[in-house]
């Protein structure tokens, strides 16, 4: 089994989020061990248990290095950090994982957010940061396992396209999340448009017999309304009835060549799609 290139990573990123603040993403690494021993310092204990299981009542500074310092090549380690004025980064506030199964054709993700800065999208931001990095992997999908009383984070999973399995039998819910249909912002170009097809600006060949289709129609009925409206216009002067006929009917006919041309354009894209 190849392993994916350790290249397959993140560059440090600004993302703006729901308090309406600037916070940078990036990869954790070595030297983060004290923010993180700093940010689970001030944790709750419902947050320290729904993200492991169980109580952690001390982050010694060897577990929270082996905790930043990962692998590149099986783990990926980001964090949200909070900025101050001058641009630096003051606290980690948030962490995400992804840790490769050991066949590495999928990956497990968690998060953790600190109890003082929920919903505001943190856990949101990292799960599409971690979709991006699964799929630059080669990744087909990643999983994740929260408990069924953690509502907070079983929507974020549902709202990013999770499919969720609950159990009878079981407290904890086993997500999956395929990474196949998402399309972010920030991965690279696809060789072709990503519009759909009804809207693309694609060249059709002149087709004399269209042309004169369409423009006996109109002509029909432009004829048809013009009789129509005569009757209809307030006046006894034959030219003025004349006039605003005229001016009436070919309105209307503009608009009908043009309905006339959008329900060709849905015709057409109907029979491609069923080809």
């Amino acid at each position: 089994m190849k392993l994916p290139s350790p290249a397959a990573t993140l560059p440090p990123r600004l993302v703006r989020l729901r308090d309406g603040r600037d916070y940078r993403l990036r990869p954790l690494h070595r030297g983060d061990a004290a923010r993180l021993a700093e940010m689970f310092a001030t944790l709750s204990a419902e947050s320290i248990r729904a993200r492991y299981g169980y109580l952690i009542h001390d982050m010694t500074p060897e577990r929270a290095t082996r905790l930043v310092d990962v692998e590149p090549t099986h783990e990926i380690a980001l964090g949200i950090f909070s900025l101050r004025a001058d641009g630096r980064e003051d606290r980690l506030w948030a962490m995400g994982r992804l840790v490769h199964a050991p066949d590495h054709r999928t990956a497990e993700c968690a998060f953790i957010v600190h109890d003082s800065q929920r919903r505001l999208g943190m856990a949101s931001c990292l799960l599409r940061y971690l979709r991006l990095l699964g799929r630059r992997r080669g990744l087909p999908r990643l999983f994740a396992q929260v408990r069924r009383e953690n509502k907070g984070m079983l929507n974020v999973f549902s709202q990013g396209g999770a499919r969720l399995h609950f159990s009878a039998d079981s407290d904890v819910v086993e997500i999956d999340i395929p990474l196949w249909r998402a399309k972010n912002l920030f991965d690279n170009p696809p060789p072709a448009p990503s519009i759909p097809r009804m809207s693309m600006p694609v060249k059709k060949g002149f087709s004399l017999v269209e042309l004169v289709i369409d423009l006996v129609l109109v002509a029909g009925f432009f004829t048809f309304f013009y009789y129509v409206l005569q009757s209809h216009v307030p006046s006894n002067d034959p030219t003025m009835v004349r006039l605003w006929a005229t001016l009436a009917a070919g309105c209307m006919s503009g608009v009908f060549w043009l309905a006339l041309q959008m329900m060709k354009t849905v015709f057409r894209f109907q029979r491609a799609n069923r080809k």
